[in-house]
């Protein structure tokens, strides 16, 4: 440490950066650190009884289809089977921020969720947005890590997340994840994953459970007897650290 005096205009100077510091929290990481962002629309679509969970759904091909840009999963019953779609992206992502603008379903039993996941092994897992059905006011965000220890935020609406596009996403950086909707951060969890370690972005609507329990007779009071999940946007932007 040097002894020389600090003249006043240095003093001015620091006080300054050291208010910046207070009010903008953490640097954040250069531009020249981040890639541009990619577009995600190319999935291993799953087929077949799901039980995880005690859940109850059949994901079948016939449930995801894109309608242009949007990617779209039906959820509905037929006689005693509930069918559902369930995607998971082919590639495996690194640190950056992954994005979803979504339209979430609601109904009693349903569990519309936008996440990523390492899947071989299953963790760690990052949830951008779980919405339980018949709570439609309260957004979940969850952060799973290699033991399954859970940090999860919420956030509510008092309009309801469903049945309209919100943007759901996290960052996922180094020693934390960010999490946040519609742009505005809404928790952080220091947290840092092992050597190696890549996400695939997941879509999908879980029926049943031990989370949301059983649909009834509401859950498909629709007028075609479904319920969907649209996605208009899924994106990753890669950060280099």
């Amino acid at each position: 440490m040097s002894s020389a005096l600090l003249r006043p205009g240095r003093l001015i100077v620091g006080a300054v950066a050291a208010l910046s510091l207070l009010l903008l929290g953490q640097p954040q990481a250069h531009a020249a650190s981040w890639g541009a962002p990619q577009t995600v629309n190319s999935w291993n679509v799953i087929n077949g009884r799901w039980t995880a969970n005690n859940e109850l759904e059949t994901y079948t091909p016939g449930c995801v289809w894109y309608e242009g840009n949007t990617l779209v999963i039906k959820t509905y019953k037929s006689g005693g089977t509930y069918y559902s779609g369930r995607v998971e992206s082919k590639a495996l992502y690194g640190y950056g921020t992954y994005s979803f603008t979504a339209n979430m379903p609601n109904g009693q039993g349903l569990l519309p969720a936008v996440w990523a996941a390492y899947l071989n092994p299953w963790l760690p897992e990052f949830d951008a947005a779980e919405i339980v059905g018949q709570n439609a006011n309260t957004v979940y965000q969850t952060s799973h890590d290699t033991n399954n220890a859970q940090t999860q935020f919420s956030k509510t609406n008092s309009a309801g997340w469903t049945n309209a596009y919100h943007r759901y996403s996290f960052t996922w950086w180094p020693d934390h994840i960010d999490f946040a909707v519609d742009g505005t951060i809404t928790g952080t969890k220091w947290y840092t994953t092992p050597a190696g370690v890549g996400m695939h972005f997941i879509v999908n609507t879980a029926v049943g459970g031990d989370w949301p329990g059983n649909p009834n007779d509401s859950t498909w009071a629709t007028g075609d007897g479904a319920r969907y999940l649209k996605v208009s946007s899924i994106t990753y932007t890669p950060y280099f650290p």
